[in-house]
C-alpha cells in the first residue's frame, strides 16, 4: 500500500499556463486541461464546485493500485509534473483517520476480534465531557463506568495529501497537508459509532 515516503517529484516546464504563480484552482481553468492535470488545480483548493469528476478520477487510481495522479497531458501534448506529492492512506485502526468537530475530543478504541487479530472492531465517536462514577459494567465487572457527554459521529479521512505546484520556485504552492474521505477502507474491520 502507498505510504508517506513515496513522494513524485519532477521538472518537466508548464508550458502555457502563468496561473500557477498566483494559482487559484477553479473549475474553469481546470476544464482547459485533462483530467489529471484538473486533478492537480483541484486538489489543492480541496475539491470545490466543479472538480467533483477529478475527485473520483483521483478515488478510482487510488482504487486500482495507482498513485493519485496520473500523467498530466497539457493542451499542446506536453507532460506536466513539475510537482511535488506525498500521500498516505490511513486504516480505520488509526485514530489519525478520525476528525471530530472543534472542542469535541475523539474517542477511539480497537478490539481484536478474534485470536489472530484478522478480525478487529473499531469503536469510535466524539464527545464534550467523559466522567468516571461508581456503577456496574457487566460485561467487565468494572464497579466504575464512564459517562461520555454530547456524543456524535466522527469524520473518516483516509485519504491524506500534501502536494506542491512548482516547488523550488517563487511561483512554488502548497496548501499543506490535506485529509479526505476516499472511502478507501476496506478489510476486516468493524466500526461502531459507539462503545
Amino acid at each position: 500500500m502507498t505510504r508517506m515516503d513515496r513522494t513524485r517529484s519532477s521538472a518537466i516546464a508548464l508550458a502555457g499556463t502563468a496561473a500557477l504563480a498566483s494559482f487559484t484552482p477553479s473549475s474553469a481553468s481546470a476544464a482547459d486541461y485533462d483530467m489529471d492535470c484538473k486533478l492537480i488545480l483541484c486538489m489543492p483548493a480541496g475539491f470545490p464546485s466543479g472538480c467533483s469528476d477529478a475527485f473520483d478520477h483521483m478515488i478510482d487510481r487510488l482504487r486500482d493500485g495507482k498513485s493519485p495522479i496520473g500523467t498530466c497531458a497539457m493542451s499542446n501534448g506536453a507532460a506536466y509534473d513539475r510537482y511535488e506529492i506525498a500521500y498516505d492512506i490511513k486504516p480505520a485502526t488509526d485514530p489519525a483517520s478520525w476528525d471530530c468537530p472543534a472542542g469535541k475530543t475523539l474517542y477511539h478504541r480497537v478490539r481484536s476480534d478474534d485470536d489472530a487479530g484478522h478480525r478487529q472492531t473499531v469503536n469510535t465517536f466524539c464527545y464534550d465531557t467523559a466522567y468516571r462514577h461508581d456503577g456496574w459494567t457487566p460485561s467487565d465487572g468494572d464497579t466504575t463506568v464512564t459517562t461520555y457527554t454530547n456524543m456524535s459521529l466522527p469524520e473518516r479521512k483516509d485519504f491524506w495529501v500534501n502536494l506542491t505546484v512548482e516547488p523550488d520556485t517563487e511561483a512554488a504552492y502548497s496548501p499543506g497537508w490535506q485529509k479526505f474521505d476516499a472511502g478507501l477502507h476496506r478489510g476486516t474491520t468493524t466500526i461502531r459509532y459507539r462503545d
